[in-house]
């Protein structure tokens, strides 16, 4: 490797490469570089942990723009921690419909590690690691697999899909391992998450791994059709799985999730959010504590939902506030809990009774060791009514409570 910036003679050997219809094989060795252009159908070829770019100035590396399709595989990008502006990358990718990046490893960027615009493609097998900002940013995707990567050490997030507008972009984010995700940025959801979609729908996040997140695992801002599917998670500070804002048709099923404040957050009726499943999850350990970065105490729920909602066949333990919660204020329309198992908490399922027609189902669920009661009315949070379980309240008309085994 050479101390001189060698931008223009690999710019130069890719576009030789692209004009024989060959991959550019990049030797062992440190390369300083900046601004490279990836030329249309350009291969990119290096061998993984000793073909190495470092950045030479504050600017992104290698750089996509208006191509059909390049790869890259086995090239590591060291950024140096040298900032550069929010959300620029040390690969800065821009319509690309088919971009492949296999194999390679971004290190020290001072933003993000990868970011893509309106670009759809394979990103597998890759390694991020100490972004000031995030590993991976896209906006308007037209759909991309992201598998089998490792994301460690980010200031503020891990994998971000973001979009303009609503809209289905079919992703698939799976078998990602992701770790110590930071909220330096601060803020009450925008930073501290695992992976995070805003307004991306018809995403399928599935067999993820994550630890140690400051606020969230995977949250889901107004997607609609999104499925989180057997992820698991250890040690988040707020919400361990969160859709919320304006979302239709959310399916989380098959995750554990532990030690967080809360396990799962199925919200915002207010923002038009409706229509889920929560089942077979796992939740344990959701004790209620000071926010990341704040002063208020939250959490201590296993999960909450708020409308067109079936919350079945989940074990639920030691939540210490509420195992399930029915609701919130007057966000509570048709919600379901049935063969759910409830142990060590306070009160195992809540039903908010501040909407004058309400429309519940409680049953078939084990519950034990609740001990402010198995099953109670609530408005805004404090309990209005006795264990339900044991005598009916007019006053939780519309909710049907049957067949609990209480112990």
């Amino acid at each position: 490797g050479s101390t001189d910036d060698q931008s223009r003679i690999l710019q130069n050997a890719l576009v030789e490469a692209v004009k024989r219809d060959a991959p550019l094989l990049v030797a062992p060795g440190r390369y300083r570089i900046a601004n490279v252009v990836l030329p249309e159908g350009a291969r990119l070829v290096g061998v993984p942990g000793a073909t190495q770019l470092i950045a030479a100035q504050a600017a992104p590396l290698l750089v996509a723009r208006r191509i059909k399709r390049a790869a890259v595989s086995g090239i590591l990008l060291d950024g140096l921690d040298i900032r550069i502006g929010q959300r620029n990358g040390l690969m800065a990718v821009d319509e690309v419909p088919d971009l492949g990046l296999a194999d390679c490893e971004f290190a020290n960027a001072g933003s993000v590690g990868l970011t893509l615009n309106r670009t759809g493609g394979r990103i597998g097998r890759n390694r991020f690691r100490s972004m000031r900002d995030s590993a991976l940013f896209s906006l308007d995707s037209r759909g991309l697999s992201i598998e089998a990567n490792t994301v460690e050490d980010c200031g503020n997030n891990g994998i971000q899909l973001w979009r303009s507008q609503a809209g289905d972009e079919q992703s698939l984010i799976r078998g990602n391992r992701v770790n110590r995700i930071r909220n330096d940025a601060g803020g009450d959801g925008p930073n501290g998450n695992g992976i995070s979609l805003f307004r991306a729908g018809g995403v399928i996040i599935e067999g993820n791994t994550l630890r140690d997140c400051a606020l969230t695992f995977i949250r889901n801002n107004s997607g609609s059709g999104v499925q989180m599917l057997g992820n698991q998670g250890r040690r988040c500070g707020e919400v361990g799985l969160y859709s919320e804002f304006a979302f239709e048709g959310a399916i989380i099923a098959g995750n554990l999730v532990e030690d967080c404040a809360q396990g799962a957050n199925i919200t915002n009726l207010d923002h038009g959010g409706r229509l889920s499943v929560f089942a077979n999850n796992i939740v344990r350990n959701a004790q209620k504590g000071l926010a990341p970065k704040g002063k208020e105490l939250i959490g201590g729920m296993g999960v909450h939902v708020e409308a067109e909602a079936s919350v079945t066949g989940n074990v639920i333990e030691n939540a210490s506030e509420v195992g399930i919660s029915l609701g919130w204020s007057w966000g509570m329309r048709n919600l379901v809990a049935t063969g759910n198992m409830v142990r060590k908490t306070g009160i195992g399922i809540s039903v908010s009774l501040v909407p004058k027609e309400r429309n519940a189902l409680i049953a078939n669920n084990v519950i034990s060791e609740a001990t402010l009661g198995a099953v109670v009315g609530t408005e805004y949070g404090k309990a209005v009514t006795g264990d339900l379980t044991k005598a009916q309240d007019k006053r939780a008309a519309g909710v049907r409570i049957e067949n609990n085994a209480v112990g």
